[in-house]
């Protein structure tokens, strides 16, 4: 398999540069970096650069941003870039203690530790170009990442005395569930042992839609209205978050200045307490309508 080794022109990766010229070569592949290529009077570097980034099957590229005033190296940014033209399989690797200056949320990038080389650059990399099919395997992993960042997070707050209504809303969007579209995440997914109050920060920052099931209780609930509620108002203005009111009981929905304006899933004059059956499954129907419509 050949490999193109897009790095910066600085002494600083030479250690870098002889990390992955070893493993490549260990697993029987060829590689090459810009700097060995030499001007001919009929071909330039660019060109030859170019034709061997062509030419590649997988891309191995250092973006560490090793000035704070430059970023990356000049020839960096430009073999990525034509890497990326070029629809190259890419393996971004980077120095963990620096600033990312590229987007890397598409890749499965590896982060390296200068002082734990052997674990993160040199097992990482192995485990990548080991495989008998490693191009297949790349682009595996890639596909694996890239529908896990498609999974929508859903956060659903709720007092735990309206625990029927959460069991109600599970019910109905189990499918988007088991079909990988979506993460619905309630307080019972804390792990006894765990940091519960980090857990419910992290889902609360990675969700896209917060479900709010609003009753007397929940507007009562001061662990809801001084930790959960303040970020989600505050990443609705700021992010576009979508937050959902579900009113499940009669309560104070509408005087409440911070929650009221949004639009509630169903009517708050008629609570899902006061609806009959198939009223309430309707009301369900509707959430799982507006699920759908966000996953597509």
């Amino acid at each position: 398999m050949n490999i193109f080794l897009i790095i910066p022109f600085k002494s600083e990766f030479e250690d870098i540069n002889e990390i992955v010229r070893l493993v490549a070569s260990s697993g029987g592949h060829t590689i090459k970096r810009a700097e060995d290529f030499q001007s001919k009077k009929d071909n330039s570097i660019l060109k030859q650069v170019e034709k061997a980034i062509a030419e590649s099957d997988i891309i191995i590229a250092d973006v560490t941003k090793y000035e704070q005033t430059k970023g990356l190296g000049s020839n960096v940014r430009s073999e990525f870039l034509l890497a990326q033209t070029l629809n190259k399989p890419i393996i971004p690797i980077c120095d963990r203690g620096t600033e990312l200056s590229i987007d890397l949320s598409n890749y499965q990038a590896i982060l390296y530790d200068r002082l734990r080389m052997q674990e993160t650059l040199v097992r990482p990399l192995v485990n990548y170009l080991g495989h008998n099919k490693p191009l297949e395997f790349l682009l595996k992993k890639t596909k694996e990442e890239t529908n896990k960042k498609n999974v929508k997070s859903i956060f659903v707050s709720y007092s735990h005395t309206d625990n029927e209504f959460l069991e109600r809303l599970k019910v109905h969007l189990k499918p988007f569930e088991k079909k990988g579209q979506i993460d619905l995440w309630v307080d019972t997914k804390i792990k006894a042992g765990e940091k519960w109050k980090d857990k419910i920060n992290s889902a609360l920052d990675k969700s896209v839609i917060a479900i709010l099931l609003i009753s007397a209780d929940f507007l009562a609930s001061d662990f809801i209205v001084d930790n959960e509620l303040p970020p989600l108002l505050k990443a609705a203005e700021e992010k576009g978050k979508v937050i959902l009111p579900i009113i499940v009981k009669p309560c104070r929905f509408t005087s409440d200045e911070n929650l009221s304006k949004f639009q509630a899933i169903n009517d708050p004059k008629f609570p899902l307490s006061k609806l009959n059956e198939n009223d309430k499954e309707e009301a369900y129907v509707k959430v799982a309508d507006f699920i759908d419509n966000l996953v597509k």
